[in-house]
């Protein structure tokens, strides 16, 4: 298993950081050559169309997490899986229809003003790239779950460097770039991703064998509460997100100066996703893999993932710091542009800090605890934003990192109580005080400024 996961996360890491260097590249230059308008309204519906895969899952790649070993045993096994993957490909299709027809005549204003930039074909790319992007996520897990991450790499890296290619090929022809430049080749690379996927996903089930004894069928009910379990998590935690943070910038900012953010805030975004598909993933599915091991086999492979995960935590912080900081020296961003990043910065972090934590939850059937912790969490900051005109914006932040700390106290004990997994005190105590000490400048920022 050891050396499994180690391949695993090798091929995750190297492929993750191809990636997002090509993509962030792939943003610098065009946040160079295209208007800040349009860079702005291009970020809000990528990030309209991510969000909404998030809370449209309905649990179903988390929940594959704890079964999937019974459901590879077999042909027969394997079924129960493409039943469940049939009927969320006809949800999806439902949501795609409620997608465009809200994108067409929503009469909300930001919808409108949406439409200011974007005719009838743009609207209707926009909810076929949902489309696409959703079935190939849920067949891209399985696949990663099958232990084929090479397949997955060659499919996702060839998919980006056709679409830069194509973007830039046809600037080099007509010196623009419009919306159609940038979505119609987006709709194509990803379809052509989808479909290549779709050929490995068929080539593992024709391998698997045709019976497996004894045959072993979960239960509806017990499918029905972990779904629900992680539909409920997955939304707590989608509504912190980098992609929930560039529709609000853009609703509350506009698109203009939300495009300056979002191109400051694109590593922090890129450096979280990075992290996500090299130890999330790849610690999601050892995890999954050993869920029935003795505990003591569960806690080395977690210790190990999790020290793991916090050197990328620890590079991505200092990463992020320098840029800010060198940005704010030369005067390239404003005082007030740099608190708006660091505040993207600590959202997004403190989501973050639980990873391993979340993944080890849900490979072991817990996902009604992760979901009570989000619920609660979001119990006590809803009241803080409908409040939030009498309160100063530091006090609403100071609020959100308590409440995350006191998240994070509650998964740790529990995690001590079910495996007894002691907190990493070093590690931990280091966050919490690097987040106090970010924090506290955010605060005295937020007065003087």
């Amino acid at each position: 298993m050891h050396t499994t996961f180690k391949k695993a996360l090798t091929w995750n890491s190297s492929t993750a950081f191809l990636y997002k260097a090509i993509l962030l590249f792939h943003q610098i230059m065009l946040y160079a050559v295209i208007s800040k308008p349009l860079y702005g309204i291009q970020s809000t519906l990528f990030a309209a169309i991510y969000a909404l895969i998030a809370c449209t899952n309905f649990g179903f790649e988390e929940t594959l997490l704890p079964f999937f070993s019974t459901y590879s045993q077999s042909k027969q096994q394997f079924k129960q899986i493409l039943h469940h993957f049939i009927l969320r490909i006809i949800a999806v299709a439902i949501i795609s229809m409620i997608f465009y027809i809200t994108l067409l005549s929503a009469p909300f204003t930001f919808i409108q003003n949406i439409r200011l930039y974007c005719d009838d074909t743009v609207i209707l790319l926009i909810p076929l790239i949902f489309f696409i992007e959703s079935i190939k996520k849920s067949i891209s897990t399985m696949i990663q779950l099958a232990f084929l991450q090479k397949n997955i790499s060659y499919a996702e890296l060839g998919m980006l460097v056709s679409y830069v290619t194509i973007i830039w090929t046809i600037f080099a022809i007509q010196t623009n770039i419009s919306l159609y430049t940038i979505f119609i080749p987006m709709l194509i690379t990803t379809s052509c991703e989808l479909l290549y996927l779709s050929y490995i996903f068929i080539q593992y089930y024709q391998q698997l064998s045709l019976h497996s004894m004894p045959h072993a069928k979960i239960p509806l009910q017990t499918l029905f509460m972990q779904r629900l379990f992680n539909w409920i998590h997955q939304v707590t935690k989608t509504f912190f997100s980098p992609n929930t943070m560039t529709i609000m910038f853009a609703y509350v900012l506009g698109f203009q100066q939300a495009a300056t953010i979002k191109f400051f805030t694109n590593i922090i975004t890129l450096g979280y996703t990075c992290i996500h598909k090299t130890v999330g993933i790849s610690s999601g599915v050892a995890l999954s893999a050993i869920n029935h091991a003795p505990i003591e086999k569960i806690k080395e492979i977690f210790q190990e993932v999790t020290q793991a995960y916090f050197k990328f935590l620890y590079t991505m912080s200092f990463v992020i710091a320098s840029v800010v900081g060198y940005s704010y020296y030369v005067a390239a961003i404003t005082p007030l542009m740099a608190l708006q990043i660091i505040i993207f910065f600590c959202i997004g972090f403190l989501e973050q800090i639980t990873l391993t934590y979340e993944q080890l939850f849900m490979s072991q059937k817990k996902s009604k605890f992760l979901a009570s912790i989000n619920l609660a969490e979001v119990s006590l900051l809803l009241p803080t934003f409908y409040f939030n005109e009498f309160m100063h914006g530091y006090t609403i932040l100071l609020i959100f990192v308590i409440v995350k700390l006191l998240s994070l106290m509650c998964i740790e004990l529990l995690a001590s109580k079910f495996w007894n997994i002691q907190p990493i005190v070093s590690c931990n105590l280091c966050i919490k005080i690097a987040v106090s000490i970010s924090i506290a400048i955010v605060c005295i920022f937020m007065v003087y400024i």
